[in-house]
């Protein structure tokens, strides 16, 4: 029987970065900029039809930028609207779906936030289906006083629009810990990470389809039980989102901080049987080099130690789009 669309789950990243909203510099556009011609001057391309055949042949790597938005990522899962954190990638996503229902007032969305850090909330004010009258924007996190954290962001001091103001009719719903809620047939629980403030990871599950996200948490000196908690929560997801924001050596040096490495990544996910692996909340002092260069260390890693078997790995990155 062939898949139809009401069967998939459609996600997308928007922001990918952590901490803060970081773009590149000269330096890494010149970079590419030097690679492109190089490599564009074994070809002939002598029109625009031949140089855009040219592009769209490119690893998504090499004619693209990671991304510099903090953390955002949008799943279309049977015409629900569900969107991971708010961070500032959430902007660019409002002008997306402003072109779909939510431009005509009739659109209705489901946040689930990892935890309320302000790379994680800081694209909620600049949320346009939040704007629009007739929206429903429905807020889930399992921090208390999750409404009050949302509203002391657009208070007059930081913002001119009081979360009041908005014209959406905007709801939070407090979660408990390993809570699952249900929209329709999308099943999604919540795990507690090991993140300063406290962080939550989400597992959601759809006609056998598991999405996990994973982000802010550190996963060090964990004993058996502990460690099989966090692989229970990832077992045989589709995609785990991971972060990853940093190498071993500054994991050792930022002990604490609440962030993970592509390597435990790659550890957990083999044992927890996933099929594709992203890493996320890129550090944001990082080049699309330096990312290049960890994924690559981590596919080596994990041919060297048959760690993985079959697992796909690769970058998050702003536009790409997974279909499952």
């Amino acid at each position: 029987m062939s898949k139809t669309n009401n069967d998939q789950i459609k996600l997308q990243f928007y922001g990918v970065r952590g901490s803060f909203p970081s773009g590149p510099d000269n330096a890494e556009l010149e970079e590419k900029i030097f690679w492109l011609l190089k490599d564009a001057s074994q070809y002939s391309l002598k029109n625009d039809d031949s140089i855009r055949k040219y592009i769209q042949s490119l690893p998504p790597l090499r004619k693209n930028f990671v991304g510099g938005n903090t953390s955002c990522i949008y799943l279309n899962v049977n015409n629900h609207h569900i969107i991971l954190d708010a961070g500032s990638g959430m902007r660019h996503l409002g002008q997306y779906l402003m072109r779909r229902e939510f431009g005509k007032g009739r659109g209705k969305a489901h946040i689930f936030i990892s935890h309320t850090h302000w790379d994680h909330i800081m694209g909620f004010p600049s949320f346009l289906p939040a704007f629009r009258s007739g929206n429903e924007i429905i807020i889930y996190g399992v921090h208390s006083g999750l409404e009050q954290r949302f509203g002391t962001q657009q208070e007059d001091e930081f913002f001119p629009v009081s979360l009041s103001a908005m014209g959406a009719n905007i709801d939070f719903v407090q979660m408990r810990k390993e809570e699952t809620i249900n929209l329709g047939e999308i099943k999604i629980t919540n795990t507690m990470l090991n993140h300063p403030g406290g962080s939550f990871a989400y597992r959601l599950e759809y006609r056998g389809k598991i999405v996990v996200y994973a982000t802010d948490s550190e996963y060090k000196n964990l004993d058996d039980e502990q460690l099989q908690r966090y692989i229970q929560f990832f077992r045989d997801a589709d995609a785990l989102i991971f972060d990853a924001q940093f190498t071993i050596e500054e994991s050792l040096e930022k002990e604490n901080w609440g962030h993970s490495t592509a390597i435990q990544g790659v550890n957990m996910a083999s044992q927890a049987g996933v099929k594709n692996l992203y890493f996320f909340h890129h550090d944001p002092s990082y080049s699309d080099k330096k990312l290049r260069g960890i994924l690559d260390n981590a596919i080596i890693y994990q041919k060297q130690k048959n760690a993985a078997g079959n697992l796909n790995i690769d970058l998050a990155r702003e536009g790409f789009e997974i279909i499952l």
